[in-house]
This record gives C-alpha cells, structure tokens and sequence, in this order.
C-alpha cells in the first residue's frame, strides 16, 4: 500500500469517527476532539463536565515528535479503537 493510499483510507476513518454518534442515554453526549497543542487539549478537559482524558497521538507524516492531542473517554476511545482496528484488517487482507 503506498502513502496516497494510506493516506486517503485515513481521511475516510476520520470522516467516520466524526459522523459516530453513539447512542447512550444513560450517559452524556460523547467528546471527541483533537488539538494541536497539548495546553489546550488539557485547557478543555479541565473545562468539561464528562470524566475525559488527554491522549498524545503521532502525527504519521511530521518531524519527530509531532503530535496531536486528542480528548475523549476512555470507553469512546476503545470503541473506536475497536471499530478501526477491524476495518483496517478487513481493507488489508
């Protein structure tokens, strides 16, 4: 797979992951949401309600070190981290 493929399936798993609205009643509506830099990733967390975490994420094509910050539940991050992981093995095999 070359880097304008990869490249493009990561745009489609994004556009994905931003039309997820999972359905929980019982709890609040889901945050998902990236920063650039990591005071204001932690700036929101502390600001919101819903018990969310800081995640540090590499960016694939940056220098090293480059990385976003993405803010989010722990059982949000799981379920995408589980819907993703099996469309990435079903596309590759």
């Amino acid at each position: 797979m070359n880097r304008v493929d990869w490249g493009n399936r990561l745009k489609k798993v994004e556009q994905l992951a931003q039309s997820f609205q999972l359905s929980r009643p019982w709890q609040p509506s889901s945050i998902w949401k990236l920063f650039p830099r990591q005071c204001m990733a932690i700036n929101f967390a502390q600001s919101c309600r819903e018990d969310v975490h800081v995640f540090a994420l590499e960016k694939e094509q940056a220098k090293m070190g480059g990385r976003i910050f993405l803010v989010t539940s722990y059982s949000e991050l799981w379920h995408y981290y589980r819907y993703l992981s099996r469309l990435f093995m079903t596309s590759v095999w």
